[in-house]
């Protein structure tokens, strides 16, 4: 009975040390293995995918995460930066809630990304973009690329138009005040 008692009782003893064992890795490897972004995080950056241009530059498809569910607010600064600089005011600066794909490119040279530490820091979460061009997904070929650019391309495009358009609307009252004979002051005062 007695040997019977200490198989259980060393049983016994096995099973918790194995079991402490399992518990000791299980903490360790939550310590010391990165993880992703909590949803306490906020707004994290993401990369949807890469393209290699084939000529030593790629174009990086960036998005991001926000998990508040609401619209954050991250000025250009020490909460929102790009390097290399150059870069600095294209990203996004207003985050819609949820998770966004394609909010914005960046097209960098393979110097920039592998030797330079081309990366965005977004919240205090740092994405490097040559860990991504090593291991993220390729673009399809159907991928469109979002506009490069903070969007003041179409703001500059409007302006040039307006500009062409009032400097030939001038020019039509010139030639339409030579062939009438009045003067164009004359014309826009009417």
């Amino acid at each position: 009975m007695a040997g019977t008692s200490r198989k259980t009782g060393a049983r016994i003893r096995a099973r918790l040390a194995r079991i402490a064992a399992i518990g000791v890795i299980a903490a360790l490897a939550t310590i010391f293995t990165p993880g992703t972004a909590s949803a306490t995080v906020g707004v994290a950056p993401i990369v949807d995918c890469y393209r290699d241009n084939g000529d030593g530059t790629f174009w990086i498809v960036l998005g991001y995460e926000n998990t508040t569910g609401r619209q954050q607010i991250h000025n250009y600064g020490t909460a929102n930066q790009v390097y290399p600089t150059r870069l600095q005011g294209q990203q996004p600066k207003q985050f819609a809630a949820g998770t966004v794909h394609g909010a914005w490119t960046v097209r960098l040279s393979y110097q920039e990304i592998f030797y330079q530490d081309a990366r965005w820091i977004l919240n205090g979460q740092t994405l490097r973009y040559s860990y991504y061009v090593q291991y993220a997904t390729v673009c399809p070929p159907t991928t469109q690329l979002p506009a490069d650019g903070n969007g003041t391309g179409t703001a500059v495009a409007l302006g040039a138009a307006g500009v062409v358009g009032a400097a030939m609307l001038y020019r039509f009252r010139r030639r339409l005040a030579r062939l009438t004979g009045t003067s164009p002051s004359a014309d826009a005062a009417a």
